[in-house]
């Protein structure tokens, strides 16, 4: 297990407590006249990752990924590689607000770092 996850090529940590699985079941669920219940289930259930990307003024070091770089992957409408903390790679869309948190009031100290909320939606193989 990696204390990183990439994206785009780039490493990144994630806040422990602000990253999750998430698999959304698509269905729809309807009452039908004779009183009983219809539902309708989607092709696949959709997997991917949500939470805090942690994105560092300055990079910690080769292979890793600054604030400056999660900007530019993050504002890309295609898909990009990615790997979980468990080493399972493929591709992903990136959804979501992508709001961005500073961790101190000098936003170009080398020493700070930012958490972006991203949404990651695994792209089937």
């Amino acid at each position: 297990m990696n204390n990183y996850i990439t994206l785009d090529t780039k490493k990144y940590m994630t806040k422990h407590k602000g990253w999750e699985p998430i698999y959304d079941k698509p269905g729809v669920v309807r009452l039908v006249l004779s009183g009983s219940i219809d539902v309708t289930w989607g092709p696949a259930v959709i997997t991917g990752w949500r939470g805090l990307v942690i994105g560092p003024v300055t990079a910690p070091g080769a292979g890793w990924g600054t604030i400056a770089n999660l900007r530019t992957t993050i504002q890309k409408t295609d898909v990009v590689g990615f790997t979980d903390h468990y080493g399972n790679s493929g591709n992903v869309i990136i959804l979501g607000s992508l709001r961005e948190d500073s961790k101190s009031s000098m936003w170009d100290s080398p020493s700070n770092e930012f958490t972006v909320e991203v949404e990651l939606v695994i792209i089937p193989s």
